[in-house]
């Protein structure tokens, strides 16, 4: 059985002195969602069913809704975002121990989106954010997978960037803050 990861009372009190939420991811896979009626743009990641069936992460995880994306990540690469993401871990590990950032698979920012809703009735990657994008870890062919977009008329979407060298406006490193 996998190991549910959690951060410590300090660390989570931490956090959440810097503006971060708190939510456990419980492997869901994006399937999951949408079996559950939840509302999705598009449903072309069904014709991958690796993407479809993948698991969330399980453990806690971290965002900080006003500080959703680094600033100035779009236009980037992966390998780029690698890099950021890697900075970024290390200067907020300094200022909050047993914490690591990292770039999260497709159903772990899918699983953010829904349960960030749920609990304030605001859209991540909706309005507030010109529904832009996360860039994920998750390989969909040459690619990796997208998710944002979060429009009350449309719903999610989940989309491939076909190369991860492609640098678009509207896709963003949105770091997840997990424990160490």
């Amino acid at each position: 059985m996998d190991e549910v990861r959690r951060f410590s009372d300090t660390t989570r009190k931490a956090l959440e002195k810097e503006g971060y939420i708190i939510y456990e991811l419980n492997g869901r896979t994006i399937r999951s969602f949408n079996e559950a009626g939840r509302p999705f743009y598009s449903t072309w990641y069904k014709d991958y069913p690796v993407l479809a069936n993948l698991p969330s992460r399980k453990g806690e995880a971290a965002i900080n809704p006003e500080k959703l994306v680094i600033p100035k990540s779009n236009n980037t690469t992966l390998k780029e975002h690698e890099k950021m993401v890697g900075e970024f871990g290390l200067k907020l590990a300094r200022k909050i121990p047993g914490v690591k950032a990292i770039i999260g698979q497709a159903p772990d920012y899918v699983g953010l989106v829904f349960l960030h809703f749920d609990k304030t009735g605001k859209r991540l990657f909706g309005e507030k954010y010109d529904y832009g994008f996360a860039r994920t870890k998750t390989l969909v062919g040459s690619g990796n997978a997208v998710v944002g977009n979060f429009s009350v008329e449309l719903g999610l979407e989940v989309f491939r960037c076909r190369d991860p060298e492609d640098r678009r406006a509207g896709i963003w490193l949105a770091p997840l803050i997990v424990p160490k």
